[in-house]
């Protein structure tokens, strides 16, 4: 299981093939578990498009954000996902930025 740290949080990030069954929620967050679970079978993009989604959801938890769902959460994520995607260079030179 893998895991990312969010806030002082370790959130557990694992896989659940029952959630592919509803192609409506292919990932979720929650807060008692501290766990992200994402669907099984995803392609490679969907698979990161939804974590980016899910660590977005857990950053508006954690830090009480309220930010709304789909007029805000759902453009971050897209936007996040783009950024992430297409400056694979930049991102991976912000990793050794001091």
């Amino acid at each position: 299981m893998e895991k990312i740290k969010i806030g002082g949080y370790l959130i557990n990030v694992d896989y659940d093939d029952k959630l592919i069954a509803n192609h409506q929620c292919v990932g979720q967050y929650s807060s008692i578990e501290q766990k992200i679970t994402l669907a099984t079978g995803l392609t490679k993009q969907q698979e990161k498009e939804t974590l980016i989604h899910e660590i977005i959801e857990a950053i508006d938890d954690i830090y009480e954000l309220g930010l709304e769902h789909d007029e805000q959460l759902c453009k971050l994520s897209a936007i996040f996902h783009q950024i992430v995607t297409d400056n694979k260079n930049t991102i991976s030179a912000l990793m050794f930025c001091d």
